[in-house]
């Protein structure tokens, strides 16, 4: 039942805006409260989407992780688009009951149609950037820049809202609620978008290595670092052609005082594709932290998997062990060739400095497909994983709530 649990916030705002308009108005033309109700849930899940892509750090935390919230972003759209598709195919009517519809009102009826073709057009803009045709795809910068755009069907749909007088007057007036709170909404993602402007540290790029298709990049502090657990992210962007919109990463180190960060960061699209083409002395602007990818510090005992580049946030976790690190935690790095191991050298030294600490390489051309555990020892408290959704969706199958993961697929 996880797709249940991953839609219940969806399901909880239909069922709130049903509960809120029969609390209004329990009686009267089911099929114009049928359209009512299809335009104020597009509306409300739209509101919903600015709010969640303030990335404000209280609604972070509520959501379990910026991953899972983003997740939520994207069903909130897809709501969106289908509440509205209904809305646009059978409207209220209240036509001769009410006065005739003045020049204002006229305007927010257009509003809404133009809100609604937006809407259209950029929701299967975001829909076509996840469809790659031999590994291409609509690029990331182009598709940002779009939904950007979606403030502007907003704006339209919350003028639709508060003008529209072609409704009876508790329609109407829980129709201006809903447009208020929405441009609440908008405020806050305008504020928060700010603020992210003026809290992003700077940094200077150090070092830039090569292993295969990975890119190392170490970077110091201007001015004051940035304060971040072991396991969290950053959106990261650079003064270079392709390198100018922000893009998440895990820090793969950096929790030191000098205040440097690492990352390791595989090329896998324009800006990964880029990333080679710095320099040191080049300048960094970094966004964040984010991310509740961490793990437990108590006793029995955890298990690490790491697939592919999904060592990243286990490279953080490595370097900053505790010699005295309670329980104990056994890491498995899974790849497909010993020289695409990154970080090996360090990981082997931490499993010979840490007691409680074991690793494991795994080289999949050489020892065949991994096997989890057929058996899940009774001391073992989470197991934490890293790498390619499908063995992540074969981990949660063998240790359910035990495995602790975040997306990284936004």
């Amino acid at each position: 039942m996880d797709w249940a649990r991953r839609l219940l916030p969806q399901i909880m705002l239909v069922l709130i805006v049903g509960a809120v308009l029969l609390a209004v108005n329990p009686t009267g033309d089911l099929d114009a409260i049928g359209a009512v109700y299809a335009g104020l849930v597009t509306y409300a899940a739209m509101a919903l989407n600015i709010l969640l892509g303030a990335r404000v750090r209280p609604i972070e935390r509520a959501f379990g992780g910026m991953d899972k919230m983003f997740l939520q972003h994207r069903q909130f759209g897809y709501l969106a688009l289908i509440a509205a598709a209904l809305h646009w195919i059978g409207p209220p009517d209240f036509s001769g009951r009410l006065y005739p519809c003045d020049d204002s009102c006229k305007a927010a009826i257009e509003g809404g149609e133009l809100a609604f073709n937006w809407l259209i057009v950029l929701g299967l803009v975001s829909a076509l950037r996840r469809v790659k045709i031999r590994g291409h795809g609509l690029p990331y910068h182009w598709w940002k820049r779009t939904h950007y755009l979606m403030l502007l069907p907003f704006g339209a749909a919350t003028f639709h809202l508060a003008f529209n007088m072609k409704m009876p007057v508790t329609y109407q007036t829980l129709a201006e609620g809903f447009a208020a709170l929405g441009a609440i909404c908008a405020l806050l993602w305008i504020v928060s978008f700010a603020w992210r402007m003026i809290c992003a540290r700077k940094y200077e790029v150090v070092e830039v290595t090569r292993l295969g298709d990975v890119t190392g990049i170490r970077a110091r502090p201007l001015g004051r670092p940035l304060k971040h657990r072991a396991g969290q992210f950053a959106y990261i962007r650079a003064n270079r052609a392709g390198l100018r919109e922000a893009h998440p990463f895990s820090i793969s180190g950096g929790e030191g005082r000098d205040g440097e960060l690492q990352f390791n960061i595989k090329a896998l699209g324009d800006f990964t594709g880029r990333l080679p083409d710095l320099q040191p002395g080049d300048r960094l602007t970094v966004e964040g932290p984010y991310g509740h990818f961490r793990y437990p510090a108590r006793d029995g005992r955890q298990l690490w998997i790491a697939a592919g580049i999904g060592v990243t946030p286990f490279l953080s976790f490595v370097r900053s062990l505790p010699e005295d690190l309670k329980g104990e935690v056994e890491m498995v790095y899974l790849v497909r060739t010993r020289d695409e191991a990154l970080a090996l050298d360090e990981l082997e030294a931490a499993a010979a400095r840490v007691p409680n600490f074991s690793f494991t390489l795994h080289p999949s051309k050489e020892k065949g497909r991994w096997q989890a555990p057929e058996e899940t020892p009774a001391d073992l408290r989470a197991v934490l994983f890293c790498g390619p959704p499908m063995v992540r969706d074969a981990l949660r199958k063998r240790f359910g709530r035990k495995l602790h993961f975040e997306y990284f697929e936004f």
